[in-house]
């Protein structure tokens, strides 16, 4: 769906939140009526700098990744290719799983929401079991 980066906003609950996030390797996999959103989070580790605001917000979705209510995501491709692929099915549901390495995954299921300015917004419904989700999906958008 789209490899490069693309800076990610968080929001908890308790009113917190999170700017400095960067997402990459946004995958979209096809499954029946189900889509997952894979985000590659392991970059906001790969710093000398453990001072680093990427590298701070990334330890903290470690310990408030239960607490995760939305992802908010400003890039427009990934915006154009969730639509596209959206208006296709029927019915369809999305899953979110958020890969940070050796660190750990996880799973959300979320509704899009399309944001005024672009973007998209994903509001957390539900946390999914992360050890569900296998590596073999049948497609790939």
């Amino acid at each position: 769906m789209r490899r490069t980066t693309a800076h990610l906003h968080l929001t908890y609950g308790g009113g917190e939140a999170s700017e400095a996030l960067i997402g990459r390797r946004f995958t979209l996999e096809v499954e029946g009526s189900a889509l997952t959103l894979m985000i590659d989070l392991t970059p906001n580790f790969q710093t000398r700098n453990k001072m680093a605001a990427s590298y701070l917000d990334a330890t903290a979705l470690l310990r408030n990744h239960d607490r995760l209510q939305s992802l908010q995501c400003d890039d427009n491709l990934v915006r154009t290719r969730l639509v596209r692929t959206w208006k296709d099915m029927h019915e369809p549901t999305l899953r979110m799983l958020l890969d940070l390495g050796p660190r750990g995954q996880f799973a959300y299921a979320v509704r899009p929401h399309l944001l005024f300015t672009g973007g998209v917004q994903l509001d957390v419904l539900q946390a999914l079991d992360a050890s569900a989700f296998d590596s073999g999906v049948a497609e790939t958008a």
